[in-house]
């Protein structure tokens, strides 16, 4: 282990843990108000680890969606941490370690893939791993954290901290829409046909969900292109 390279992910790690911790603050107001104990709220970030699933996972679970819905629906949304810990390990020093790999496949979230990639470097496990663990540990005791503030802090304050997560999730929209406005039409058929099975066809929230995002994401492979798609 080099301790430069753990010094170095522990500051690269850091504005992640801070905004970590913030977020998951809101969720473990999230999954108090949903009915978790401590010990469930806690576990359920331990064993996740994704900040947008698990928020897809707790409204599904408090619409009444079924066990497997909400599973399919939660792989679908970190299906992309696949390709994200694929590309990262082709910039590890040393792929040639299998548990390092693991390690930095089951760690890789979308900021961490974002900071490590733009390094402009070759990446050690040991700045991988502990930029990962300074970003893990901000989830977590943020979760815990909230979950502890849900006892003494009013509903309305805690309703109003989850409500972040929606405005967090607008401004990745506006950001991308800035980019390409091809990422409004791709939302309004996902919205438009999620709303149509759900009010129309009276569809539970976890399969109009998986069939609305299925849909969409064929129709973006028809509207963008190979250009569009490698320059994001």
């Amino acid at each position: 282990m080099n301790k430069n390279d753990i010094k170095s992910g522990i500051h690269d790690g850091f504005p992640i843990f801070l905004g970590y911790f913030t977020t998951a603050i809101a969720f473990g107001f999230l999954t108090r108000s949903s009915g978790f104990t401590f010990v469930e709220s806690v576990l359920t970030s331990i064993t996740n680890y994704a900040g947008s699933g698990q928020f897809l996972m707790m409204n599904l679970y408090n619409g009444g969606a079924f066990l497997f819905e909400i599973v399919l629906s939660v792989f679908f949304i970190n299906a992309r941490y696949i390709f994200m810990s694929a590309s990262l390990s082709q910039r590890l020093k040393n792929r040639k370690s299998i548990i390092g790999r693991f390690f930095v496949g089951a760690g890789t979230v979308d900021e961490v893939f974002a900071v490590a990639s733009f390094k402009g470097e070759k990446v050690s496990y040991s700045y991988v791993l502990s930029l990962t663990l300074t970003s893990y540990v901000g989830w977590v005791s943020g979760t815990a954290i909230g979950f502890l503030l849900g006892n003494i802090l009013p509903h309305i304050i805690q309703s109003a901290a989850v409500i972040t997560i929606y405005a967090m999730f607008s401004s990745l929209f506006g950001t991308e829409t800035a980019k390409n406005i091809k990422a409004v039409a791709v939302v309004a058929v996902s919205a438009a046909l999620n709303s149509m099975f759900i009010l129309a066809f009276n569809m539970s929230t976890g399969l109009s969900f998986i069939i609305s995002m299925i849909v969409a994401t064929v129709f973006a492979c028809f509207i963008y292109s190979d250009e569009e798609v490698f320059n994001e």
